[in-house]
């Protein structure tokens, strides 16, 4: 089977103040976060003390950091910060400004993202072309896909909401995990459930990412068990990202939401009987001819004929095949080679 991890290191490492019992909740949450976020382009950052807090000064006078912003800035200088969070403000500050003024890039405008509540601070230093996908439309696109998606369901949720909830928002970053209420029989017992699954850093702490996919169940450690038939859709925060939330993310959404569950029963059913090859060989050699390199289909068929004895799955069927390669990219570190592969394994599902 092929496990996905994702979920549970989320489920395991989020603070309470970082979980969200519903998407109101959260889009409540970072709702109020992006109505007081405003970007400024400055071709000038001077660092500025206020007292013992470490800050910047720009037009609208002086703004403290958060921790990311300041890592974000030192690295822009190419200065250590974790060594500048040693030292007293006092000496910290000249140390980042000297560092600044003598970057590669000095004299060329920066986006600042500050938010005003009371006081300035500044969440995020980027570059000019930082095309910014909000948190908030992040969770605007979910919430399109209906109120039949929810967070999956775990022994102590009476008891324990928040530990068991898959919705995740930090200062810079958001995460979530939905399901369907309604599961697919697909036949010979098995049963399948759709999934979704989304993450994005309006900061810039990491790219946009949506999962869609199906798999067996999520357990209580919110492992999701035997995940398959996953399509991908990455991309890094460039002056594109926010038309291609619109243009993309937003209709892959709906598509999964309105699939019928009579046609995945149907594509599972001619896929288990679309017979590929009569051998190994033969069917690796079909693989080739779509894409795969000898060693991805190697690796494709020996995954799908384990499955063979543990699911009693043809690894000659184009059924069996998608599960040996979706088997076989879970054990691929490098995400643009995983996903590659996981492209693929669709892409045959999809050729039935």
């Amino acid at each position: 089977m092929s496990n996905d991890m994702r979920l549970n290191h989320q489920w395991s490492t989020r603070p309470a103040d970082q979980r969200f019992l519903t998407l109101a909740d959260l889009e409540a949450s970072v709702s109020a976060r992006r109505s007081i976020s405003r970007e400024h382009t400055t071709t000038e950052v001077q660092i500025a003390l206020h007292g013992e807090d470490l800050g910047i000064t720009t037009g609208k006078g002086f703004a403290e950091m958060t921790h990311w912003s300041f890592g974000q800035l030192c690295r822009l200088g190419g200065a250590p910060s974790d060594y500048l969070r040693t030292l007293p403000p006092v000496l910290a500050a000249p140390a980042l400004q000297w560092s600044i003024e003598r970057r590669e890039e000095a004299g060329r405008a920066l986006k600042l993202l500050a938010v005003s509540n009371g006081h300035h601070e500044v969440r995020a230093i980027t570059s000019p072309t930082y095309g910014r996908i909000w948190d908030l439309d992040v969770v605007h696109a979910l919430q399109r896909l209906g109120d039949d998606w929810h967070v999956p369901a775990a022994s102590y949720s009476g008891r324990d909401p928040k530990r068991a909830t898959t919705l995740y928002a930090s200062d810079r970053d958001v995460f979530v995990f939905l399901c369907r209420q309604e599961p697919i029989e697909i036949g010979n017992g098995q049963v399948l459930n759709r999934g979704v699954m989304a993450w994005n850093s309006e900061t810039g702490a990491a790219s946009f990412g949506l999962d869609t996919f199906t798999y067996d169940r999520v357990c209580d450690n919110r492992i999701i068990w035997d995940l398959k038939d996953k399509v991908s859709l990455r991309f890094r925060h460039t002056s594109g990202a926010p038309a291609r939330m619109v243009s993309e993310v937003r209709p892959m959404l709906s598509a999964f939401a309105s699939a019928s569950s009579a046609a995945i029963v149907d594509t599972v059913k001619v896929a288990r009987q679309t017979i590929v090859g009569n051998d190994r060989e033969s069917v690796q050699e079909w693989m080739r001819k779509r894409g795969f390199t000898r060693a991805q289909a190697s690796q494709a068929y020996q995954y799908a004929e384990r499955d063979s004895l543990n699911q009693g799955l043809n690894p000659r069927s184009v059924w069996g095949l998608v599960q040996g390669v979706t088997d076989a990219a879970h054990e691929i570190d490098h995400t643009d080679t995983r996903t590659d592969l996981e492209r693929k394994a669709g892409a045959m599902l999809a050729s039935v």
